[in-house]
């Protein structure tokens, strides 16, 4: 009997998302398919725009796999750690700043989106605890600060580790994408049958079903595959550009299709580096900083209809004190939106190409995470199953569009309204799911209540696939939301009924702090535990 197997897999594109495709086949697949890697001019990432942050789960469901230490892929592609997202000056108007301002009920206008789970009590996220808690006067603690462990180590920029390697709390990294790439081309490089060749895609032969049969190179080379992966970042040149699969754009629905970058230099006499990424908001968008090493990548994100280039590199530089005269800035335009059908025939867009929504949150990691799975477990024949394809264009769809609820609820419960971009923010109409999860929020109900604890998280099998559905969970609502200032109207009624869980949720509370006290006594910073990585 004739095999059916796939023998020769293609990849348009050799930027960091082509490397993750090559390396995760070639070892889910046990080297059993001859996989080429097309690297092309517009592979080089733009200089500020290098540095991209993860989830938690990208070490477990990615470098794991591969059999690589978390210290050695830290050491190699200049990584430093992310235990939150500090949003800066959502709640409050004015001019660009670094610094938070002051609320008007007091308290300084910054809240923290943590890496951390949020702990349950009896069965309810602590989240309705909090709230409870809030409504009968008990405490005026901000949410992540009640519930989470990691705000005030936040605060004093301390390591989610001790210095013997052990973990203190749930973490993920900032990784520079250009170092990223260089590593795991060396690495995948060295496995049999896989080779790269370099040259500017030209286009693609095809057969008489519409199918690929092999890409072509302006330099002339023909490179035949079975199977086909569009990692071409937001061109999309094979699926969305050869193949003309539509695509459904929401640069308008997020306000965000234009970035202004840099990359500057850590201020070494301080000796500290944050453990999070920053997220700024600013008179015409939002803005971010992301740690590296030796110094952090900034972007100003923005909507070109409202917003010039010069307007954004004015109020970036003036966030970090750079100006235009002594520091590059690149300006980038940002494809939000997906492509309508990520498999097309035998030819997939991963990464980038098949969606992206902006770098508000890690979805972009998480997306080409949670895709480099899904092509294992539906990873086809030369017979090219329909069933196959139409399973995973509909999870890539579901997982896209809860990814886009959570992004747009930034924006919308956001209560600036005190320039043309906040106040368009506030016009869009809301998709279907993100107003069901608005209703159920305010009436007090978890927004989506699975995975409150680690056990949940992992998944019972602990496989690690359980990491990359639902990650939007009650716990990552509440943080945005609530940080917001959008509390629901009223804890759930049935809280009347449960004197007893009372008492027990204040139990998980003390703990928390308990827990809270030990670490900031316990853990080096950040910078002392980078020193000990890298080295000086």
């Amino acid at each position: 009997m004739t095999s059916r197997r796939i023998e020769k897999v293609v990849i348009l594109g050799g930027g960091a998302e082509g490397w993750m495709t090559a390396a995760h086949l070639g070892r889910a697949l046990d080297g059993t398919v001859d996989i080429t890697v097309l690297e092309t001019p517009g592979d080089a990432p733009v200089p500020g725009a290098a540095g991209f942050a993860t989830l938690p789960h990208f070490h477990r469901c990615f470098f794991e796999l591969l059999g690589i230490q978390e210290e050695e892929w830290m050491r190699e592609c200049g990584a430093t750690f992310r235990t939150a997202s500090r949003f800066v000056n959502w709640r409050t108007e004015g001019e660009g700043s670094a610094e938070p301002r002051d609320l008007p009920g007091g308290g300084a206008d910054h809240f923290y989106h943590s890496t951390g789970l949020l702990p349950d009590c009896e069965g309810l996220p602590l989240s309705q605890h909090w709230l409870q808690r809030i409504r009968e006067g008990r405490t005026t603690e901000p949410f992540d600060y009640a519930c989470f462990r990691e705000p005030p180590l936040m605060d004093a920029r301390l390591a989610p580790r001790w210095l013997d390697g052990r973990a203190a709390t749930r973490y993920a990294w900032h990784v520079d994408g250009a170092l990223l790439t260089r590593y795991l081309r060396t690495l995948t490089l060295r496995s049999p049958g896989v080779r790269a060749v370099r040259g500017a895609f030209a286009g693609a032969d095809r057969d008489g079903r519409g199918f690929v049969t092999a890409l072509r190179t302006a330099e002339g080379s023909v490179l035949e595959g079975d199977l086909f992966f569009d990692c071409s970042g937001s061109a999309a040149s094979l699926v969305g550009g050869t193949l003309g699969e539509p695509f459904e754009d929401l640069s308008d629905e997020l306000l965000c299709d234009r970035a202004v970058v840099a990359r500057l230099r850590h201020d070494e006499r301080a000796g500290t580096v944050d453990p999070y990424t920053s997220v700024v908001a600013v008179p015409s968008g939002w803005a971010w900083k992301t740690p590296l090493r030796p110094g952090f990548t900034t972007g100003h994100v923005h909507h070109s209809a409202l917003t010039t280039p010069e307007e954004a590199v004015a109020e970036l530089g003036g966030l970090w004190g750079a100006d235009a005269g002594h520091t590059r800035f690149d300006v980038v335009g940002l494809r939000v939106g997906r492509i309508r059908r990520a498999w097309v025939g035998n030819a997939v867009a991963v990464g980038r190409a098949a969606g992206s929504l902006g770098p508000l949150q890690p979805t972009d990691s998480h997306f080409l995470v949670a895709a480099l799975h899904r092509l294992v477990t539906h990873f086809p024949d030369q017979d090219l199953d329909p069933a196959l394809t139409d399973s995973y264009n509909r999870e890539t769809e579901e997982l896209f569009a809860q990814s886009r609820d959570f992004v747009q609820a930034h924006l919308a419960f956001a209560p600036r309204t005190d320039t043309p971009f906040w106040r368009a923010v506030k016009e869009r109409e809301l998709p279907e799911g993100l107003r069901r999860k608005a209703a159920v929020y305010r009436a007090g109900l978890p927004v989506n209540p699975a995975a409150t604890d680690e056990a949940a998280y992992y998944g019972a099998s602990g496989r690690p696939e359980a990491e990359l559905r639902n990650i939007w969970t009650d716990g990552q609502y509440y943080s945005i939301l609530t940080g917001l200032g959008a509390e629901p109207a009223r804890p759930l009624p049935v809280f009347a009924h449960h004197v007893r869980q009372a008492a027990a949720a204040d139990e998980v509370f003390t703990a928390v702090k308990r827990q809270q006290r030990i670490l900031l006594d316990t853990l080096p910073t950040a910078y002392e535990y980078l020193r000990h990585l890298h080295g000086a």
